[in-house]
């Protein structure tokens, strides 16, 4: 039998305990939440903020109060002795035309493909297509020299021998177009997977019904298809323009950012800066404003042409 004194401790602890209990209760996807919220935070805020830190001090030191701050002199170094006009400039041009032509070459294989009947064909198709994107960087550097090559490359054998041009120098003369192709025939099939599935997910009562109505092929893709494939289409767009933002091995590989500067990518530039001139100061300048645009960039594609009215 319980004494008085053991009796009244719940009792006045109970509205207390009831608090917290609703407290949980009411906010309970928020706390299982919590924990991936912190870790993204922590991943994501901290490099950033410590990049910035880096970008206006003199020297990196883990010693805050002792370092040496310099204010936006990184920054003015970056863009009048770096190079980083420059760089940004050529990134700009290698990521609208590489986007562009994985885009419109994806779109059509898938199309292609989609049009076979022959359920073997099209897994046939869809494992070669893919083969590319399965190649590391580094390899497709590799591969990429020897086969455009001057002396014993493939390629410009058979442009010197099928057509009557004579093959240009590919690492020399048109470097930039070398990397825009060589990241085309890399990424093309991941966009050729996603809009591969956009068009299995069109329903195939609109086309038979387009198909009723007498309209030609190009008449259904243009207004049935590809405006029902639109959100598909942009989010696979808005994924690839971040990604070729961070191109990197490719390019190094391939030309090491020359001849000169002629291919110096943002992150290329900012390696160097880093890890060959040793000025981390000027590397997190240009890393910051680099960071600055992407994601000003992704947000202004977002707010434009993205989501609001695409999940309509």
């Amino acid at each position: 039998m319980s004494t008085p004194t053991q009796t009244e401790a719940p009792t006045k602890n109970e509205p207390r305990f009831a608090r917290v209990r609703d407290l949980w209760n009411d906010y309970l996807p928020y706390w299982f939440m919590a924990p991936m919220v912190i870790v993204m935070a922590m991943i994501t805020f901290f490099p950033g903020a410590y990049d910035l830190y880096l970008s206006l001090i003199a020297e990196p030191t883990l010693n805050v109060l002792n370092a040496e701050f310099v204010g936006l002199s990184n920054y003015e170094t970056a863009f009048t002795r770096g190079g980083a006009i420059h760089s940004f400039v050529i990134t700009i041009a290698v990521v609208a035309s590489a986007l562009l032509l994985e885009s419109v070459l994806g779109f059509v294989l898938a199309a292609l493909v989609a049009g076979v009947d022959s359920s073997g064909a099209k897994s046939f198709y869809r494992v070669l297509f893919i083969v590319p994107m399965a190649v590391a960087p580094v390899s497709l550097a590799t591969i990429g020299r020897i086969m455009l090559n001057s002396e014993i490359g493939v390629v410009p054998y058979l442009i010197d021998t099928a057509t009557p041009f004579a093959a240009p120098a590919f690492l020399s003369d048109v470097p930039l177009l070398t990397v825009i192709l060589l990241d085309t025939w890399n990424w093309t099939p991941f966009m050729f997977i996603i809009f591969y599935a956009g068009l299995s997910s069109v329903p195939e009562t609109l086309i038979e019904a387009s198909r009723v109505d007498g309209a030609p092929l190009w008449r259904r893709y243009l207004h049935v298809i590809i405006p029902y494939m639109k959100p598909v289409v942009f989010v696979a767009m808005l994924i690839r323009m971040i990604d070729l933002f961070r191109t990197f091995g490719v390019v190094y590989g391939l030309t090491g950012g020359g001849p000169g500067t002629a291919t110096q990518l943002v992150s290329i530039n900012i390696y160097e800066q880093m890890f060959i001139n040793n000025q981390p100061g000027v590397a997190a300048a240009m890393a910051v404003v680099y960071l600055v645009l992407v994601v000003a960039l992704a947000n202004v594609v977002i707010a434009k042409v993205g989501f609001e009215g695409v999940w309509d």
